[in-house]
C-alpha cells in the first residue's frame, strides 16, 4: 500500500500541534503567530469536497473496508520503517545537544528541531548560541522567551543570547527550520537528440490525430524513434521507419498503454506526448534535454497549445483515522530552478514532458487507471521524482473527439466512484482539497482568509490537463 511517502512528516506535524497546545500553557513567552502558523500547517477537512474518496464507500462495507485499509497501512509502515533514518541527537559535551540526522522536512515545509539544549555545569555571565542552516533553508522561532535576545530570525544564521541558562534552553525549544530551496546538481553531456530521447504515446480511436502527430515529428526530428501503444479497433497499421506500433487488447486502457510504451524505451530519456498533439517550431527538445542534463531533475514539462505553462503544488495534509487530504495548489510552483529562469519546480505538470526513463519506470503507471489518472500518477511520484515546468518549449494541441471515443474517455459516475474507492485505499487519501488564488462566484469556491485564497471543492483534475 502506497501511503505517499509523507507518513512520518504527517505524524510529526500532528505531534507538533499537540506539543504547541502543551507549551502554550507554560507562559513567559511571546508567540510569533506567523511562524507558528507555518508549523501547524493546513487542516485536513473534507466536509465540502466533491472528490471525496471516503464517501465512495457504501455503509454496509465501510467497517470491513476500514479494517482492511488499516491493516494494510500498518504493514506498509512496517516495511517503510527500516528505510527511514533514525533521529540521532548529540549530547551536550560541546556543551550543546543537537540532532545530527533523522529529520525530514517537506518542500517549503517547517519543522521543529528537537534535542537543542545547553548542558553546562559552569556558571557564566552570558550565554550565546549561534545556529547555522545550510543553503536549503532558514531558521526561526515560534515564540520569544523573556530575557532572551535573538538575531537573524527567518535567516540562515540565528544567534540566541541570554544571561539565564534556563531561559536560553526554554528558547531553544521553539527553534524551527523551514525549507526554501531544492537540491539541484550539475552535469553536461553533448549528444544527438535521437540517441538520447524516445517519443512515446498512447492512441485510441484517433488515427487521424496520431498520423498528424507522426508527420509533425518527422518534419522536425526525422531520425527520432517513436513508440505508439494502440488499443483501437479496427486496427490501422502505423509501423514505419523509426516508428514502432504496438497493438494491445481492445480498450485495455491509458495507463496500461503507457507502461507498454515505457517498457520499450532504450534511450536515457523519454518524451511523453498525447496522440492529439502536434510538433511545431517551438517544440525545442534540446532545451528540455539541457535541463535534464544539467540538473538532478527527473521530469520536466513544456507548454501545450496557446495557454500558459501549467504547474501545480501538491502536499499531504494530515487527517484522522479515516485518512489524509491531498492539498492541490493550481497555478503555483515551488520556486525557480537555479540556472534556468524559465523553469519552476512543480509537483504536477501537463502531459507534454521529458523524463529520465529509469525514474519513470521506478514509479510506473497503475493500469487500474484505464480512463483517467493524471493527478494519480503525480500523486504516486510525490517524494520520488523531482519535477519542473518550463515555459520556453511548446507543443501544439489539436483536440479531437468522437462520440465513440467520448464513451470511453468519460465513462460516468459509476467509474468515478470505483476509482475514488481505489485511490482511497491505495494512497490513504480521503479527499482532494483544491486551492486557487483566483476569485469566482462558483459555489465550489470557498473563501479561506487564513491563506488569502480559495479552496476549490470540485472533482476535477483526474483527466489530463
Amino acid at each position: 500500500m502506497n501511503s505517499i511517502k509523507n507518513t512520518r512528516s504527517n505524524q510529526q506535524r500532528m505531534e507538533n500541534r499537540e506539543r504547541i497546545e502543551m507549551i502554550q500553557r507554560k507562559g513567559t513567552v511571546k508567540w510569533r503567530n506567523r511562524t507558528l502558523s507555518r508549523l501547524q500547517g493546513h487542516t485536513c477537512d473534507c466536509s465540502k469536497s466533491m472528490s471525496n474518496m471516503h464517501a465512495a464507500i457504501d455503509d454496509e462495507e465501510r467497517i470491513a473496508f476500514h479494517q482492511r485499509r488499516v491493516k494494510e497501512l500498518e504493514k506498509y509502515k512496517k516495511r517503510l520503517e527500516p528505510l527511514q533514518e533514525r533521529l540521532y541527537i548529540v549530547k551536550g559535551s560541546v556543551p550543546l545537544s543537537y540532532p545530527v540526522r533523522g529529520l525530514t522536512v517537506t518542500p517549503e515545509g517547517t519543522i521543529e528541531i528537537p534535542g537543542l539544549e545547553v548542558l553546562d555545569s559552569k556558571w557564566r555571565q552570558d550565554y550565546k548560541i549561534q545556529l547555522e542552516a545550510s543553503k536549503y533553508g532558514t531558521l526561526d522561532v515560534t515564540a520569544e522567551v523573556s530575557e532572551v535576545h535573538s538575531e537573524g530570525l527567518g535567516e540562515k544564521s540565528l544567534t540566541i543570547r541570554s544571561r539565564s541558562l534556563p531561559n536560553l534552553n526554554h528558547q531553544l525549544q521553539y527553534v524551527v527550520y523551514s525549507n526554501s530551496v531544492y537540491d539541484v546538481g550539475a552535469t553536461e553531456i553533448d549528444e544527438d537528440i535521437a540517441s538520447k530521447v524516445t517519443v512515446i504515446t498512447k492512441t485510441f480511436l484517433r488515427y487521424a490525430s496520431i498520423r498528424t502527430l507522426l508527420t509533425t515529428i518527422r518534419a522536425f526530428y526525422p531520425n527520432i524513434r517513436v513508440i505508439v501503444a494502440d488499443d483501437s479497433r479496427p486496427i490501422e497499421n502505423l509501423q514505419e521507419e523509426h516508428v514502432d506500433h504496438f497493438v494491445m487488447p481492445y480498450a485495455i486502457g491509458w495507463f496500461a498503454g503507457r507502461n507498454l510504451a515505457v517498457s520499450q524505451v532504450t534511450t536515457p530519456y523519454l518524451l511523453w506526448v498525447d496522440d492529439d498533439f502536434a510538433f511545431g517550431r517551438r517544440t525545442k527538445l534540446d532545451r528540455l534535454v539541457n535541463v535534464l542534463d544539467n540538473t538532478n531533475l527527473d521530469l520536466v514539462s513544456g507548454k501545450t497549445g496557446h495557454g500558459k505553462v501549467k504547474f501545480t503544488k501538491m502536499t499531504i495534509v494530515p487527517g484522522d483515522k479515516d485518512g489524509d487530504c491531498l492539498l492541490i495548489h493550481d497555478h503555483q510552483h515551488w520556486g525557480q530552478v537555479p540556472g534556468f529562469p524559465r523553469c519552476h519546480f512543480s509537483t504536477r505538470v501537463t502531459n507534454f514532458f521529458m523524463a529520465r526513463t529509469d525514474s519513470i519506470r521506478a514509479v510506473g503507471f497503475d493500469p487500474k487507471y484505464s480512463r483517467h489518472g493524471h493527478t494519480q500518477f503525480f500523486q504516486a511520484a510525490m517524494g520520488k521524482l523531482k519535477i519542473a515546468a518550463c515555459d520556453d518549449v511548446t507543443i501544439g494541441h489539436r483536440r479531437t473527439q468522437t462520440m465513440e471515443y467520448n464513451e470511453f474517455r468519460y465513462p460516468g459516475e459509476e467509474y468515478q466512484r470505483a476509482q475514488r474507492k481505489y485511490e482511497y485505499f491505495k494512497f490513504n487519501i480521503k479527499c482532494h482539497m483544491w486551492f486557487t488564488k483566483e476569485c469566482s462566484s462558483n459555489t465550489f469556491f470557498k473563501c479561506n482568509p487564513v491563506d488569502d485564497g480559495f479552496y476549490v471543492f470540485g472533482f476535477k483534475g483526474n483527466t489530463s490537463n
